[in-house]
This record gives C-alpha cells, structure tokens and sequence, in this order.
C-alpha cells in the first residue's frame, strides 16, 4: 500500500537550502516552483533512494497554517547512511562546522553530525558488518 515516505522541510530560503544540499548530498533538483520574485519557494531534490523537499517558511504556512510560527524550530533530524565514513567524514568538516563528532554508537554504528542552513541536525552514520 505505501511507497516511500519523503520529508518535507520548511526552509528559509529554498535556493540557499538547495545549495547545501546538492553540496553536502549530491541531490540534484527534479522540481521547482519558484516565487514572484523568482527565487524557489519549493523544489524537490533526489539522487537514487533519496527525496527530500524544501518549502519556504511562508508558503508552506500558508498551505498548513498549523505550522506558522514566527521562527523556523527544526523538530526532526534527519539519519543518513553513507559508506566509507573517514572518507565521508574528512572531507565534510573541511567544508561544515561538525555539531557532533565521530563517535561510536550501542548499537554498532559510526556516526557523527552537522547542521543544515536552518537548523536541522543531520546526523550521517556507518554500519560494519561483524
């Protein structure tokens, strides 16, 4: 019955956001819809298993107004799953501030984390087998 579940997160700026995360990810934008002043107020980026879609704070209000709030309160983080993680690892904090540095896990992983334009936590993380 369900196919995938993609997370929506509500963004300041969209084309700042898009840039982080084609940067950081490798997602490339499958779809767009830009404001009057023609800047994105939506976009939906992929890259194979991956979707995530960016909505700008005052747009996607206006479509849920249960969601307005004054200030963007990042309320998920979001757990990606990489490989090679030193590799993965050193070339991101030449780039990133690291919000949480590599550590080992109870249950087995690698992980570590940074934030995104708006706050959100992203948190990349290793599995070895054994």
């Amino acid at each position: 019955m369900y196919k995938n579940i993609t997370t929506n997160l509500m963004v300041a700026s969209v084309d700042k956001s898009v840039a982080f995360y084609q940067a950081i990810l490798g997602l490339e934008v499958v779809a767009s819809v830009p404001a009057n002043d023609q800047s994105l107020q939506f976009a939906i980026l992929a890259k194979e298993a991956v979707t995530l879609m960016l909505q700008e704070k005052s747009n996607l209000s206006e479509e849920y107004p249960v969601l307005a709030t004054e200030k963007i309160q990042p309320s998920i983080t979001l757990y990606i799953t990489i490989e090679n993680f030193e590799e993965f690892y050193t070339n991101t904090k030449k780039a990133y501030p690291i919000y949480t540095e590599p550590h080992a896990t109870f249950y087995g992983a690698k992980e570590f984390a940074i934030t995104d334009p708006d706050g959100y936590v992203l948190t990349f993380t290793e599995y070895k087998e054994g």
